[in-house]
C-alpha cells in the first residue's frame, strides 16, 4: 500500500530542496515547520542545523545539532557539523575536541580530518595540522592526480634526484606555496613543476624551477612526487619558520614597464580593487562583497583599477584592462605598478602578497585557516593587512574602516 504524504514530509522535502537551491532562509522556515510536526526526528533537526549553518547562524546551528545528538548519539554527521558550528563561533578548542570525537568513532573519516587540520592550522598548531591536512585526498574525497609510480617526497635526501611538484588546489594555494620550490633546489634536486596554463608564464620565471609543465602525464622520469600543498609538512614548517620573503614572484622588468605605459592615464595613487572570488567556491557567498558595495565605501580621490576578470559592467570611473590580461603574468605586472591593492580573500590577495605590494584583505567572519584566528598581519605575506568581520555577513564596518583609512592615507601622501 502506498504511503500517503504527510505534512512533515512535505515540509522537510521543501527544506531540502531549498538547501539545494541555496535558499537557506527558506530552508530554515520549512525545516522549522517540519520539526514542529515531528520534534523527535533526528534527521530533521540535523537538516535544520545545516540550514542554520549555511546561513552562518552558528548558535542556532549548534542548538539543532545538539538536539540531533540527544535523539541519536551515534549521528556522526551531526557531531561533525557541531564541530563546524563551534568553530564558526570562535570556540576553536571545543571544535577540535568535537572533531576528535568523530575520529575516535571513525578514524578514516577524511573530511573530518580535513576540518580538524584547518582548525589546528588556524590555531597555530602547525605540526599536527600539516599531518591532518594530508587527509584532504582520503578515500572518501578522491585524489586529483594520477599514480606516478614513485614515492611521495617526505623529506628524504634529494641530492641528484628529480622531483615533480604540482599545484593540486586553487590558484591562490599555488601562489602561496610555490615559495617552497627554491628550498627544494637548495636540497640538490631538479625541480619539475606542474600547474594550470593561466599560471605557467608567471611561474616559469620563478627561482627554483627547472621546468614547468601543464600536462602531468608527460612529466618524464622522476624520483619523487609531491603535491605542492604538502611541502609545508615535508619541510616541518612552524608558525615562526614560514618562508616569508617580501617578494618571491618577480615578473620580468620589460613586461612590468609595458604595463606601466598602459597605466599612464590612471591617476595616482593607483589602487587595485577586487570584490569577487570564484563563484563556485563553497564559501564565496560570504567572502565576496559585490562591486557596488565595495565602491560605495571608497573615497573618490584615487585612481581605481579593476583586478576583477570577467566582471561584466563596471561602475564609472573604474579603469579596466580585461582585454589586455591574458594570464596571471599580466595581472602580476599590473599589480606591480599599483600603490595599493584592496581585495577580498581570493587569488589576487596571494598574487599581490607574493609580488610584495601593500595589500588590504577583507576577511569574512570565518576566515580561511591561512589567515589564522586573530590579528591584522600575515605570517605568509609581510605586505598584507587583514581587515576582519566582527559579525557574520556584515561587511559595512569592515569596508567603512577600509575607506576611512584609505582617506587618511591619501591625505598623508
Amino acid at each position: 500500500m502506498r504511503r500517503m504524504t504527510v505534512p512533515e514530509d512535505e515540509a522537510r522535502a521543501a527544506g531540502l530542496a531549498a538547501i539545494d537551491d541555496d535558499r537557506y532562509a527558506d530552508a530554515v522556515g520549512h525545516l522549522t515547520e517540519a520539526v514542529r510536526y515531528n520534534p523527535n526526528d533526528a534527521g530533521t533537526h540535523y537538516d535544520l542545523g545545516r540550514a542554520f549553518y549555511l546561513l552562518w547562524q552558528f548558535g542556532d546551528a549548534e542548538t539543532a545539532f545538539r538536539r540531533t545528538l540527544e535523539i541519536n548519539s551515534d549521528y556522526l554527521d551531526a557531531l561533525g557539523y557541531l564541530g563546524r558550528a563551534l568553530d564558526g563561533q570562535g570556540r576553536v578548542d571545543e571544535a577540535i575536541d568535537t572533531f576528535r570525537a568523530v575520529l575516535d568513532k571513525r578514524p578514516d573519516h577524511a573530511a573530518v580530518h580535513l576540518l580538524l587540520a584547518q582548525t589546528l592550522l588556524r590555531r597555530g598548531d602547525f605540526a599536527e595540522g600539516w599531518d591532518a591536512y594530508e587527509w584532504r585526498y582520503g578515500d572518501d574525497v578522491g585524489r586529483p592526480y594520477p599514480d606516478f609510480g614513485v614515492p611521495q617526497w617526505n623529506g628524504e635526501d634529494l641530492s641528484g634526484k628529480t622531483i615533480f611538484v604540482f599545484g593540486e588546489q586553487g590558484y591562490g594555494d599555488t601562489i602561496q606555496f610555490v615559495r617552497y620550490l627554491p628550498l627544494l633546489k637548495k636540497c640538490g634536486a631538479t625541480v619539475v613543476f606542474g600547474c594550470s596554463a593561466p599560471l605557467m608564464r608567471l611561474l616559469k620565471a620563478t627561482p627554483g624551477i627547472d621546468r614547468v609543465v601543464t600536462n602531468w602525464l608527460k612529466v618524464g622520469a622522476i624520483d619523487y612526487f609531491c603535491p605542492l600543498s604538502s611541502l609545508p609538512r615535508a619541510f616541518k614548517t612552524a608558525v615562526d619558520t614560514v618562508p616569508a620573503e617580501t617578494s618571491y614572484l618577480a615578473p620580468k622588468g620589460a613586461h612590468i614597464r609595458r604595463w606601466a605605459r598602459r597605466l599612464e592615464a590612471v591617476p595616482s595613487p593607483r589602487v587595485g580593487i577586487c570584490w569577487q572570488g570564484r563563484p563556485t567556491h563553497p564559501n564565496d557567498r560570504y567572502r565576496s562583497v559585490g562591486m557596488q558595495t565595495l565602491i560605495d565605501h571608497l573615497p573618490p580621490h584615487a585612481g581605481y583599477v579593476s583586478l576583477q576578470i570577467g566582471a561584466g559592467e563596471i561602475a564609472p570611473g573604474i579603469h579596466v584592462f580585461d582585454r589586455q590580461i591574458a594570464d596571471f603574468a599580466d595581472t602580476a605586472c599590473l599589480v606591480a605598478n599599483l600603490d595599493l591593492v584592496i581585495t577580498v580573500d581570493t587569488s589576487i590577495a596571494h598574487l599581490a602578497g607574493a609580488v610584495g605590494i601593500e595589500t588590504w584583505v577583507a576577511l569574512p567572519y570565518v576566515a580561511d585557516w591561512r589567515w589564522r584566528q586573530h590579528g591584522e598581519g600575515s605570517a605568509w605575506y609581510p605586505s598584507l593587512r587583514l581587515f576582519r568581520q566582527s559579525d557574520p555577513a556584515d561587511w559595512q564596518p569592515v569596508l567603512a574602516r577600509m575607506g576611512d583609512e584609505l582617506l587618511a592615507k591619501l591625505a598623508i601622501d
